[in-house]
């Protein structure tokens, strides 16, 4: 077995997306393996080992976090694998280190009093007005509702297919890590509705900001920012973890928020069939595609009023 990571074999979706239209998707079962620790540099195992770790029902392994440098994006060999690297990306998160106070000394001075501004201004609208934080089991089909309720009226959503899950079966994971203390639920309510969410799951001592949204009509109120803003201090205060980890991508608050960025590369490691070697270098070629579009209708000055065109068509 792979020592140094956490692995769980699950369908992986493979988005191929036309700027932000999802033309249809690849789901391989792989073994998904996240290492423990970040910057490993030997990070994958030699491809003797995957292979006689490699369950017979799956299609291969994904690999997460590998050192950005070890392998170039694009399809090639890992030994006998299809080794599949779509982009280089990026990690932003938050060391837990000191306390909030401290944390919040990172920022400018301006942008510090900005930021407070902002958040007291937000909690001094109406009474009641904060964030309601959820842990307990019992507690979380009740805070997926409201969730979920705002998550549909998102971009993500309605565009991305990236937005909260709508099914049974994901409420019954999220009590399920509820029950073992690896799950945080948050509210932004203003005047007691529910403007804003964050799921956020825990692994070891990393708080995963996982899935958030709020809703479109609430943006001059800075949602997003303020519910960080305070559930920063909420995890600050709780002491249970070591860092609060933005996922990968790209985004203003990652970079105004984080105190780290790593570069990784996510690496797909595919059984050597041809089907898998065609439809990771569509995937690829599609990417591609997409990106030099998007590049050139940013140089004509396009591309906003286009991705506001089809946001408002779903």
């Amino acid at each position: 077995m792979i020592e140094r990571a956490e692995t769980t074999l699950q369908p992986v979706r493979l988005k191929f997306l036309l700027g932000e239209l999802v033309l249809g998707a690849w789901w391989p079962h792989l073994v998904v393996a996240d290492p423990r620790g970040f910057g490993l540099a030997d990070w994958p195992d030699p491809p003797e080992t995957l292979r006689a770790a490699l369950p017979p029902g799956a299609d291969g392994f994904f690999c997460r976090k590998v050192d950005a440098g070890r392998f170039a994006p694009g399809v090639g060999r890992y030994g006998d694998f299809v080794r599949y690297v779509p982009q280089r990306d990026v990690l932003h998160y938050v060391a837990l280190s000191g306390d909030f106070e401290g944390y919040l000394r990172k920022f400018s001075p301006k942008s510090r009093q900005n930021l407070i501004r902002s958040v007291r201004r937000f909690l001094e609208r109406a009474p009641g007005n904060g964030c309601e934080v959820f842990t307990a089991a019992d507690g979380m089909p009740g805070f997926h509702a409201e969730a979920l309720a705002i998550s549909r009226q998102t971009y993500q959503t309605r565009l991305l297919d990236a937005g909260l899950p709508d099914d049974a079966a994901f409420v019954r994971e999220m009590m399920a890590l509820a029950e073992r203390g690896e799950a945080r639920g948050y509210l932004l309510r203003d005047g007691g509705r529910a403007i804003a969410f964050a799921w956020c799951r825990s692994r070891d001592e990393r708080l995963i900001y996982d899935i958030i949204g709020y809703l479109p009509e609430c943006a001059s109120l800075s949602p997003g920012s303020v519910l960080l803003y305070l559930i920063l201090q909420d995890v600050f205060a709780a002491g249970r973890y070591g860092i609060l980890d933005f996922g990968p991508g790209e985004a203003q608050y990652k970079s105004m928020f984080a105190t780290h960025r790593q570069e990784f590369a996510d690496v797909y490691l595919f059984r050597p069939t041809l089907r898998h070697r065609l439809l990771a270098h569509l995937h690829f070629r599609l990417a591609g595609l997409s990106g030099a579009a998007g590049a050139l209708l940013e140089r004509w000055g396009l591309k906003k009023r286009i991705k506001g065109w089809l946001r408002a068509l779903r």
